[in-house]
């Protein structure tokens, strides 16, 4: 009895002292931001040794390119080569052909209404004037595919063959897919210069971990009763795996190809800003950079690259997706029963016929494009009116929320509220009453079991006091390390805490916090427009149906596109890398919102009905916290769609890592450009973590389910 006396009172002894530390932390923390300039050395900037880890990259590089030049000469000479002649065979190969093979693809996957859309999409493309810019960008992916496909099955057999080698990926893979896609590019352009090589490198890089991923996730899903069975039939590893794990295998892997196409895609677009290559990517960069001055010519382009996306999706998807039967499921093929030898031998008539009269189909093309040289000079003078007219409205929209949200959350409250702003003088009695309401509320919270909610509102209110990119750099360490150990474990704590070591080491610590800063902005608007959107969606079925396709076409739009709108309005500053961040990363949020909702079980909502409650109270009291866990794993991907955006909104206004990316793409200053990318990295697989460990801990991964 007293050893059990004696052990409780050291536990209880051992809360008590970690209670009594985590308060004097909270403490010290508030006293930080809230004196700053009495307490300078527990808020000094931790010393960094950036420029040493930077150059000590570059070294490495450099001598890694000059042992291995003749290699890597060879390596780009090659895949240079590959994209020269897959381009040639393109710009030879009559537009009509494509147009019809592609129609006859689509109609043998899924029917004439994918054939419409495809056809339709390619005479857009073929008629618009792009045709040999969009084939210039096919001729890249076309290279990039295939041996983005080979490394990625490779992989994915070996992951899902040995537990060591899927120890190994599973990290590389999140580390490889949460890099920036710029931070790609520096490395690659010492490596083998500027042109289409490093773009498609960068390609294979980004869309290999998708299909890695899907492989092994379709291979594990093998059944193992048909393991037992072949076994116990003699077969060896290799028919086994050939003639069983793969056809079971089969549709996990198609979906693989989808997304690794589509990834592909996205990337070839974004290596367009080297230079180098003359593709419909390069022509998006150009004109968004006019902004209003060539909006006609940057939507057009856009058009046509989204056409592209989604004639890639949906045919991969269709062959994803399709039975094994001789037509796909209702075709008119199946109906006639015609032998796919006629097909193609109707295809090769096609193609004889179109290289008979090229000429002509060129020329019309050409025609055709000067009349859509029209239509873009009229959107431009539509645009340019559209200004004139509601120019006033448009900047008071940027200026209200320049001033208003995203000052207060760069610099606090107590640098932004001034008279030439707010109007105000944000004074030492009113930031005295603030911080007591601030800590009053959090407290009452805490006191009444909402310590979760409580601890919310104090880290925001303090947060808006003093701005993010004025946080002591300790209380974020602690912060985050907290957080970390709390929703994960204390193994992910230590290992956040090194990742936000390297950051500080690295010099990235204040363009980190602008980048927190820039990216917690755009999810808080999401956040404020998502919800109530997915909410609309969960309740009403017309809502539901406007915002599913239009859902789909956001999230096939490649990065680029969303530059163009935001630019063309609001030109370029940091706004406009807010507007182009919301618009991607929207999505998630709206989705898992309407998910989670749809799924509440109809007996709770028939239990507060009996009860009397009102729809209100029904939304506030029972739907929402049962649907929180998937809205948290649609916040969670809200975030990684912010960090990937921000990348590329670097181009019209935003800073922070990745200002330092894109400057060391510019000046091919790799260490530079790998540091900041890493560091971003580090930043979205913390987030991404804790977010995942919340749902999980709220039950997200039961009630969330797949989308």
């Amino acid at each position: 009895m007293s050893v059990a006396v004696t052990t409780q009172g050291t536990i209880i002894r051992g809360e008590l002292a970690t209670r009594l530390a985590g308060a004097v932390i909270v403490l010290l923390g508030i006293a930080a931001i809230i004196m700053p300039d009495r307490l300078p050395a527990i808020v000094a900037a931790p010393l960094a040794g950036g420029d040493a880890i930077a150059a000590a990259i570059n070294n490495g590089i450099d001598a890694f390119v000059i042992v291995f030049k003749p290699a890597l000469r060879a390596v780009a000479g090659a895949l240079d080569w590959a994209v020269r002649a897959l381009q040639s065979l393109l710009h030879a190969t009559p537009w009509p052909f494509i147009v019809i093979a592609v129609t006859w693809l689509a109609w043998r996957l899924q029917g004439a209404g994918l054939a419409a859309l495809c056809g339709s999409a390619v005479l857009y493309m073929a008629l618009s004037g792009y045709w040999l810019k969009s084939m210039n960008t096919l001729s890249m992916v076309g290279v990039a595919v295939p041996l983005a496909l080979a490394v990625g099955f490779g992989l994915g057999v070996l992951g899902a063959k040995s537990r060591r080698a899927n120890a190994v990926l599973q990290p590389t893979l999140d580390l490889m897919q949460t890099i920036p896609t710029f931070a790609y590019l520096a490395p690659l352009v010492v490596l083998f210069g500027f042109g289409p090589v490093p773009g498609v490198l960068a390609s294979m890089i980004y869309a290999a971990p998708p299909m890695t991923r899907n492989v092994m996730l379709g291979l594990r899903g093998v059944p193992q009763e048909l393991r037992e069975v072949s076994s116990m039939s003699g077969t060896t590893a290799w028919q086994r795996f050939r003639f069983i794990e793969m056809p079971c295998a089969k549709h996990q892997i198609l979906v693989g190809i989808n997304q690794l196409v589509l990834a592909s895609l996205s990337m070839v677009i974004i290596a367009a800003v080297i230079g180098g290559f003359d593709d419909i990517g390069r022509e998006v960069l150009v004109a968004t950079n006019k902004g209003s001055a060539r909006f006609g010519q940057a939507l057009a382009a856009g058009i046509v690259i989204v056409l592209l996306a989604v004639v890639i999706d949906r045919l991969t998807r269709a062959a994803a997706t399709r039975r094994n039967t001789p037509t796909a499921a209702g075709s008119k093929g199946a109906k006639v029963g015609i032998p796919l030898v006629w097909h193609l031998a109707g295809l090769v008539a096609v193609l004889f016929v179109s290289l008979l009269y090229k000429m002509e189909s060129d020329a019309l093309a050409v025609v055709s494009a000067v009349f859509f040289r029209f239509g873009e000079v009229a959107v431009n003078e539509w645009l340019r009116a559209f200004i004139a007219t509601h120019g006033m409205t448009l900047d008071a929209i940027k200026n209200n929320a320049l001033v208003y949200l995203l000052l207060p959350m760069r610099i606090g409250l107590t640098k932004a509220v001034l008279p030439f702003t707010w109007g105000v003088t944000f004074t030492p009695v009113m930031q005295t009453v603030y911080l007591l309401a601030i800590c009053a509320g959090s407290g009452v919270l805490a006191w009444r079991g909402h310590r979760a909610a409580g601890g919310f509102l104090l880290a925001a209110g303090l947060i808006a006091f003093t701005g993010f990119t004025f946080l002591p750099w300790w209380v974020v360490f602690a912060g985050v390390t907290w957080l970390s150990w709390r929703m994960v474990n204390w193994q992910f704590a230590l290992v956040a805490a090194a990742m936000m070591l390297a950051i500080t080491l690295t010099g990235h610590w204040q363009d980190a916090l602008y980048s927190v800063y820039l990216c917690s902005a755009a999810i808080l608007v999401c956040m404020l427009i998502g919800c109530p959107l997915g909410i609309l969606a969960a309740k009403f079925e017309i809502v539901s149906r406007i915002m599913r396709p239009l859902n789909d076409t956001l999230q096939s739009i490649p990065l680029y596109i969303f530059l163009i709108p935001a630019v063309a309005l609001f030109q370029v500053n940091e706004f406009s890398a807010l507007v182009a961040i919301v618009l991607y990363a929207i999505v998630p949020i709206i989705r898992y919102t309407e998910h989670g909702l749809r799924h509440v079980p109809p007996t709770l909502i028939e239990a507060a009905r009996a009860n009397g409650c009102s729809p209100l109270q029904r939304l506030l009291l029972i739907e929402l916290p049962f649907a929180r866990p998937a809205i948290l794993l649609g916040l969670n991907q809200t975030v990684l769609f912010a960090l990937a955006m921000l990348i590329i909104a670097v181009l019209v206004g935003a800073r922070g890592l990745a200002e330092q990316v894109n400057i060391g793409l510019r000046d091919a200053d790799t260490g530079l450009g790998m540091t900041a990318g890493l560091s971003m990295a580090f930043i979205a697989i913390i987030a991404d973590r804790i977010l995942r460990g919340w749902a999980t801990r709220l039950g997200g991964t039961d009630s969330a389910g797949q989308l």
